[in-house]
C-alpha cells in the first residue's frame, strides 16, 4: 500500500510544479518528502522513498 501511495503521489507531482518544488526543497531529507506527501493525503514511509530512489537511480521526480 505504501509503495502505491508513493507512486500516486509522484504521478501527481509530475504535473504539478508547486508540488515538484516542495519535493526538491526537501533535498535528501526523505522524512520531509513523507511530510509533503502526508499534506496531500498520501501515506508512505521514508524507507519507501529510499527504495524508490534506489530503483529509479536516485530520482524522486522525472
Amino acid at each position: 500500500m505504501s509503495k502505491k501511495q508513493l507512486e500516486t503521489f509522484f504521478a501527481k507531482a509530475s504535473s504539478d510544479k508547486n508540488l515538484q518544488k516542495q519535493i526538491v526543497d526537501c533535498g535528501p531529507n526523505n522524512s520531509c518528502v513523507v511530510a509533503v506527501g502526508k499534506k496531500y493525503g498520501h501515506n508512505f514511509s521514508p524507507a519507501t522513498v529510499s527504495h524508490w530512489q534506489r530503483d529509479h537511480k536516485g530520482a524522486l521526480i522525472a
